[in-house]
């Protein structure tokens, strides 16, 4: 029986199923999210990222929209969709931000804020 379990294990691993090619896009699954209107970022950012993000935008260090890449799942929640919606080839690989949340502003510091 345990040969059997092992078999059909192996045998669906190997089977072919793949990721669609758009979510794979940015590599390891992200999705490019654009942030056009950055004041829903403030919430989801600490004061001294708003403050640093203030200053980005206005020495025009950065443009508006803000693009960042997210894992899939967090791209559909900030994005309201689903991650079947933004894993079908004709989403690109992308969406745009309805809505903040802790992770995306995350992203965002990473991605921007704190760079090197």
């Amino acid at each position: 029986m345990r040969k059997i379990m092992i078999a059909s294990a192996l045998a669906f691993v190997t089977s072919g199923i793949a990721i669609p090619a758009s979510a794979q896009q940015t590599g390891g699954g992200l999705i490019t999210v654009q942030v056009s209107n950055v004041d829903i970022l403030r919430n989801s950012l600490n004061k001294n990222d708003v403050d640093i993000l203030n200053n980005l935008l206005n020495n025009n260090q950065i443009a508006v929209p803000v693009n960042v890449q997210v894992p899939i799942g967090i791209a559909a929640n900030v994005c309201n969709t689903t991650v079947a919606v933004l894993s079908a080839a004709a989403s690109g690989g992308k969406c745009t931000a309805q809505q903040a949340s802790g992770a995306l502003g995350q992203a965002v510091s990473k991605q921007y804020l704190r760079k090197s």
